[in-house]
């Protein structure tokens, strides 16, 4: 299965393995993806503690190797492995859950230091490809781009798993997520330009619209709906948390996405329990971020100047720049209310996503909430 380090000694305590792990992963040799090495990585348990300023020693270590190792787009490519798994295993054990929970953490924490600290516009520090030489797995493509796989999947896991207490904690790390891998948006400038780089946001923008419209339905009903993390849950993981205090991550996870929420700012005051709960407050943050979303790009139109009978009619290139569509947004205005019938509510519950519905076909599919729960919820 490829090379693995030497764990410690059977003797040696979960921390120090945890320790030992940790620090390979931000060393400086690299391990391939087929490695029992990343089974072991992730598979830690989630009651582990660091300090901020060893995960600040550690990400430094791991910006450093990560050209080399690539470690960083091979841990997100185990992270779409995982929750390819969760989603295709009903009722998915609770090591699938606790492997795919970790690599989501460990992908915010890491990515988050790489997008604060890049030194390019382009963000050259992901890495994100493998090297040319790297072995990896037979079924694995390697033509597919890494940030492509990795949207997808966690889209569909959060478009079509529902929140439960099995599968809350893995929810919100992955809003966690988003709300990180979306943040490059801070490095451009105010205005959306050609030359903007957001890998993850334009992976995110490429889905079909079917999924497009379930994570927007999510989104909006866990808003609504306000579901819970279970008391054990909520506190579970705290592998690069202080003593009592919240992690790094937690601490500023919101803040890339504070320059577009006024919106959210407003939602959350007009009703007293609107600040209250952290899964539908990570929700709308990052349902505001994807429909705010403008990718930028140029066309270059050749056009015939004939202003001047006698001068030469060779083609002229022209510019132009426009925006592209943004699906999400497409699909917040195809939302309908879907307090019709209750055989009409059990039909739509069931399919989610119905593009047949009113004709609505050409427009994309509908997406059907509970418009007076919402309402309920703004305190309208």
């Amino acid at each position: 299965m490829g090379a693995v380090p030497s764990t410690p000694r059977h003797t040696s305590t979960t921390a120090e393995t945890a320790e030992y792990l940790i620090g390979t992963f931000v060393g400086e040799k690299s391990f391939p993806l087929a490695s029992d090495f990343w089974q072991k990585l992730l598979e830690l348990p989630l009651t582990l503690r660091w300090s901020s300023d060893r995960v600040q020693q550690a990400c430094e270590l791991f910006a450093q190797n990560n050209h080399h190792t690539r470690h960083l787009a091979k841990i997100l490519i185990h992270l779409s492995w995982c929750l390819q798994e969760a989603v295709r295993t009903s009722g998915a054990p609770s090591v699938v859950y606790l492997k795919a929970i970790n690599a989501v953490y460990f992908s915010s924490v890491f990515l988050k230091y790489i997008i604060e600290n890049s030194q390019s516009d382009n963000i050259e520090e992901l890495c994100l490809s493998l090297l040319e030489n790297e072995p990896v797995p037979k079924d694995f493509m390697t033509d597919q781009r890494i940030e492509n796989l990795l949207m997808h999947n966690v889209l569909t896991f959060l478009g079509s798993i529902d929140v439960s207490p099995t599968t809350s904690l893995l929810h919100q790390e992955l809003l966690n997520f988003m709300l990180v891998v979306m943040s490059t948006q801070l490095l451009s400038g105010p205005t959306p330009g050609p030359k903007d780089v957001n890998p993850f946001l334009d992976a995110a923008m490429s889905q079909e619209s079917l999924l497009v419209s379930s994570v927007v339905r999510r989104l909006l009903l866990n808003y609504i709906m306000r579901p819970r993390l279970p008391s054990s849950t909520a506190a579970s993981y705290s592998i690069f948390s202080e003593e009592n205090q919240p992690g790094v991550l937690q601490r500023v996870g919101s803040a890339a996405a504070n320059f577009v929420l006024l919106p959210f700012n407003y939602l959350v005051n007009s009703n007293s329990e609107g600040s209250r709960n952290q899964l539908a407050d990570c929700s709308l943050h990052v349902l505001l971020v994807l429909i705010h979303y403008h990718k930028c790009v140029v066309s270059d139109e050749s056009i015939t100047d004939r202003s001047d009978d006698s001068a030469s009619t060779d083609p002229v290139s022209k510019v132009n720049t426009y925006f592209t569509v943004n699906p999400y947004s497409k699909a917040l205005e195809n939302a309908r209310d879907i307090e019709y019938g209750i055989g009409e509510c059990v039909r739509i519950l069931l399919a989610v996503d119905r593009a047949d519905i009113e004709g609505n076909a050409q427009n994309g599919p509908v997406v059907r909430l509970p418009f007076a729960s919402l309402f309920d919820t703004l305190g309208m």
